[in-house]
């Protein structure tokens, strides 16, 4: 098959989800497929196509496109309306092709009339890692009118899409309750970088132990820090815990409410800030914690899954999910001894469980959970599978 695969975003700039399609392509080239790739073009440092898929023969076409403020909603989104309208006569181009990959997008139904209208024999996948507007609606950034807009245009892609493939069986079940058929609709779980278990010997960095506190109980947070991650909990549970002389919490990352966290931790000294590291420097930096918290704001975890939970689970360290206990992704990892799931932004239970965590030292065995639901090899080749077998 011939697979176009129409990106909401772009290679040359680093991205939570570029080991994700780098691997989904290689699955369908593997399997015997075709891809061409349409993205943005926003004047990034890095090349059009990672190495790796230009070594398959990978082709691509780059569309000019500005970088809008992560916090200007509406200046994003007619970002966004406007690479669609750049993109539709492109499109035609490529009617013949036998199937159409789309990742999450804020204007998924415009994108989907574009493909229907232009390739209607084309296998149509819509790939949802986050589900909008309603990830926005939680956090009380939209509302009204303005999220009966959105929020149709999205059911628009939910219904017109031949295949959904989305990252936790929360997000599933939201998806349905939105108009998403059922049987089209598929959980395949974000990967990490490799199908192996980091083990703390082989990634142990020179750098990422400098900020680590020797000789403490080091309690980590590693991501953006925006709305939907609350970070606060973990600013809070340090004031709770400043008698913990032993305990240090370390938040690294960058985002929109960093500043104002370090504002609200002035006075702290069981708490650090440290700059976002390279994305290779993860499994670093979650196999030296003692501990991984994993935030989300309330009830995000069924819009959402953070992109770094495969990795974290990789490292076989334990991990606090701050998700709600509501979550079924958590509630079935927590089977797993030495993680714990716990309310959205409770300072005083996630306190709790970083002492019992202190207290038992669990060990951490992940190699059944990880290989049943993390492997890279095989969620890519489900990916390939889905994208282009007609159900």
């Amino acid at each position: 098959m011939k697979v176009l695969m129409w990106m909401g975003g772009n290679f040359d700039r680093r991205t939570p989800s570029e080991h994700l399609l780098v691997a989904i392509v290689q699955a369908l080239y593997a399997d015997g497929h075709t891809v061409h790739i349409i993205q943005k073009d926003t004047g990034g440092p890095l090349p059009k196509l990672p190495s790796e898929l230009v070594e398959l023969g990978v082709t691509t076409d780059c569309i000019p496109c500005q970088l809008a403020s992560k916090g200007n909603f509406i200046a994003r989104y007619l970002v966004e309306l406007r690479y669609v309208w750049k993109c539709r006569r492109l499109i035609k181009k490529y009617r013949d092709y036998d199937a159409v990959f789309n990742q999450s997008s804020n204007v998924a139904g415009f994108m989907a009339f574009v493909v229907k209208h232009n390739m209607p024999k084309a296998r149509l996948t819509y790939n949802v890692q986050d589900i909008f507007p309603e990830n926005a609606a939680y956090i009380g950034s939209v509302k009204g009118i303005v999220y009966k807009i959105l929020s149709a245009e999205q059911r628009y892609a939910y219904r017109h899409a031949d295949q959904i493939i989305t990252i936790s069986e929360d997000m599933k079940e939201l998806l349905i309750e939105k108009g998403a058929d059922s049987q089209k609709t598929d959980v395949v779980y974000n990967w990490s970088y490799t199908d192996n278990l980091y083990r703390y010997e082989d990634v142990y960095n020179e750098k990422i132990a400098k900020y680590l506190s020797t000789g403490k109980f080091n309690v980590v947070y590693a991501g953006n820090i925006g709305a939907m991650q609350n970070v606060d909990v973990v600013v809070e549970t340090a004031k709770l815990m400043q008698d913990e002389e032993d305990v240090h919490f370390h938040i690294f990352g960058d985002g929109m409410y960093k500043e104002r966290l370090q504002h609200e931790a002035e006075g702290l000294s069981n708490i650090s800030f440290w700059p976002m590291q390279p994305s290779e420097l993860a499994p670093s930096i979650y196999a030296m914690a003692d501990v991984n918290v994993i935030p989300l704001a309330p009830n995000i975890y069924r819009t959402a899954l953070p992109s770094k939970t495969a990795t974290c689970i990789a490292c076989q360290k334990p991990i606090v999910f701050c998700f709600g206990n509501q979550s079924k992704f958590g509630k079935g990892a927590c089977i797993q001894e030495g993680y714990c799931m716990i309310d959205s932004g409770d300072a005083v239970e996630l306190r709790s469980a970083i002492l019992e965590i202190k207290k038992s030292h669990p060990h951490i065995n992940v190699s059944t959970l990880y290989t049943n639901y993390f492997l890279r090899s095989v969620n890519s080749k489900k990916y390939s599978d889905l994208i282009t077998t007609n159900k």
